[in-house]
């Protein structure tokens, strides 16, 4: 009988798999307390380099379609975002941040920053960098999560 992956010698991540579960609930709690949700903020940052179109955001921000209708219409109700028609594309629709969502992206991300502070110790904090550093860019080479 195979072990589970998480039991083998030398590769047992179920601590930090839990723990990323645990840092999940508390990045919600610090963006809620700026008056977005996580899911919301996922949004904002995956739109904030550049306008993005609905139709392709849903799996990067990790929600269903549906549910992505729904934070849009709450974003753009709070004057977050802002729906622009795509040039060239009659039916096309593509999602900007707005000033205000700008501003609210830029407190959600001071108060996570502010929380991570507080967990992690001064002497840890480059090491800590390095391995997000180093996740980031695993994440990036595997491009968009797929639909």
């Amino acid at each position: 009988m195979a072990e589970p992956i998480g039991h083998l010698e030398g590769h047992d991540f179920q601590p930090g798999i839990r723990l990323l579960a645990r840092l999940a609930r508390v990045a919600e709690q610090a963006c809620q307390a700026t008056g977005i949700s996580l899911p919301q903020y996922r949004l904002l940052v995956s739109i904030s380099g550049q306008p993005q179109r609905a139709s392709e955001l849903a799996a990067r921000v990790g929600v269903s379609r549906p549910a992505l209708t729904s934070l849009v219409n709450g974003l753009a109700q709070a004057e977050l975002l802002q729906r622009v028609p795509v040039p060239n594309d009659r039916r096309g629709i593509q999602l900007v941040v707005t000033d205000t969502g700008c501003a609210a992206l830029a407190q959600a991300d001071d108060a996570l920053t502010e929380r991570m502070l507080q967990l992690v110790p001064p002497a840890a904090a480059s090491s800590v960098r390095e391995v997000v550093a180093m996740l980031g860019e695993a994440l990036d080479r595997e491009g968009p999560p797929a639909d």
